[in-house]
């Protein structure tokens, strides 16, 4: 007899549960079932330009409904009247918004979403634990000879001197010394004797022919 009550009990108790369990889900589908559905689309846009913000979530927690934005920030689809959803994309605020129940049949907004401006602490790598191990360690390096030897003759003052001199005026210099060239051409233009009478050729042949025909002696005498 005790064996047959405790059954009971039992039986008793999971035929409760059942029934509370079909109770609460009568009254969830008949509540899902009052709820209209209806297209939700829009835009989701940041920043004083108002672009668009691509691949952006928006979704409803706990269900399957969602989307993502494509490459102009639009999204298009169905959910329940008073559903809220969530905004997430990297680099922006979380936000939400809840559908109205205005009777519409379809809902288009554009939601703004602020960016999130996160400052990370400053983080400092060394290559050793401490500051004293990184200052022992360089006083205490020894660099191979080769690399000494050519540091050295890399730094031959000789050798810099002979670059220095053979190095060619960069663009400043060039304009200074034609513009210096230039001044003093202008300035001492009436002080230059004319000297391409004297590496003229043919003036030096009209020349020496006055000369054999006595055209200077003549001329002298003229003066005279």
């Amino acid at each position: 007899m005790a064996d047959l009550n405790s059954k009971g009990k039992i039986q008793g108790i999971k035929l409760f549960a059942v029934l509370s369990l079909l109770f609460l889900l009568s009254g969830t589908f008949s509540s899902f079932g009052q709820r209209k559905v209806i297209q939700f689309s829009g835009l989701i846009v940041s920043g004083e330009q108002s672009y668009g913000v691509p691949f952006a979530s928006i979704y409803v927690p706990r269900t399957s409904r969602g989307a993502v934005t494509n490459e102009l920030g639009f999204f298009s689809f169905p959910l329940l009247i008073g559903d809220t959803c969530i905004l997430r994309s990297q680099g922006f605020r979380p936000q939400k918004y809840i559908i109205p129940d205005d009777g519409r049949e379809s809902i288009s907004v554009v939601l703004h979403m602020l960016a999130d401006t996160s400052l990370l602490p400053e983080v400092e790598i060394l290559p050793f634990p401490t500051e004293a191990d990184f200052k022992r360690a360089f006083l205490e390096l020894k660099l191979p000879e080769g690399d000494l030897n050519r540091m050295r003759r890399n730094f031959d003052q000789g050798l810099l001197s002979r670059m220095q001199y053979n190095l060619g005026l960069d663009a400043k210099l060039n304009h200074q010394y034609f513009a210096s060239q230039q001044s003093f051409n202008v300035v001492n233009q009436n002080f230059i004797p004319n000297t391409t009478q004297l590496l003229n050729p043919f003036a030096w042949g009209q020349f020496i022919k006055s000369v054999k025909k006595g055209e200077l002696k003549r001329r002298k005498e003229e003066e005279e």
